[in-house]
């Protein structure tokens, strides 16, 4: 599918994101739903236990993303933790951050949107009334431009990410050449906000597909810091030391 760049803000209408939202507290909050039609994310497989080990029959796959979401399932089938780069402390990247289910807090203002996730404070900036760079450097949430749409939406195209993240929970990587858009809808008495998202990456996918979510009114932000190298990710994996005798 061509890239194409999304028109600039085309109303004067200017709909209200701003305040505390957060994702399901269970596992739905924590994976996307499918489209009503389509191409659509991929889906736990019925075996995968305490694990993200998702079912391989999804057709948007290609053969690189194929081969590392068989070896992230290996893994877990294996009684280990998968050790990604956002388990690790690192920035967790689009489009996998809006599948942390911890609060966030938008702000807006006349030329940007900025998105503070409670994810070891976390923070990603969406510009409006501008054009993407010609040749980005590439970063973990690459460079968003928005605008509104129909007095309730916010449509945002995201290019330029690194290849360092991962797409979704089952170990489904991404390329440089990803391009995610995103069209977030608020509820008119601010009762949520509805996501739909569609991605396409080449290199990892063999069509674009789209996928669905959901934020809900939540509480204000908490403090979050994530131990960089933290080797124990499922809270659990390893005993916690403890001490036989005096050392002093």
């Amino acid at each position: 599918m061509a890239q194409e760049t999304l028109p600039p803000t085309q109303t004067s209408e200017t709909p209200n994101f701003s305040g505390f939202w957060t994702r399901s507290s269970t596992a739905e909050g924590r994976t996307y739903q499918s489209p009503e039609s389509g191409p659509g994310p991929l889906t736990r497989a019925t075996d995968s236990g305490p694990f993200w080990i998702a079912d391989f029959n999804n057709p948007i796959l290609g053969p690189r993303a194929l081969e590392a979401v068989m070896a992230h399932a290996q893994i877990g089938r294996s009684g280990q933790v998968p050790q990604p780069a956002w388990v690790q402390c690192w920035p967790i990247g689009l489009p996998l951050i809006i599948n942390m289910n911890d609060p966030i807090q938008i702000l807006q203002t006349e030329d940007e949107v900025t998105i503070l996730y409670s994810r070891d404070n976390q923070t990603r900036h969406i510009y409006l009334n501008e054009q993407h760079p010609s040749d980005p450097t590439p970063s973990w949430y690459g460079y968003s431009i928005g605008h509104y749409e129909g007095g309730n939406s916010l449509v945002v195209e995201t290019r330029g990410q690194n290849n360092k993240a991962l797409v979704d929970r089952f170990g489904t990587p991404r390329s440089e050449k990803i391009r995610v858009v995103e069209r977030y809808t608020v509820d008119p008495e601010r009762r949520s906000i509805h996501i739909e998202l569609t991605i396409e990456d080449p290199e990892m996918f063999v069509t674009p597909w789209a996928a669905r979510a959901t934020y809900w009114p939540g509480e204000p932000l908490y403090e979050q810091i994530c131990a960089e190298n933290n080797k124990d990710p499922s809270g659990g994996t390893f005993d916690v030391p403890i001490a036989t005798g005096l050392e002093f």
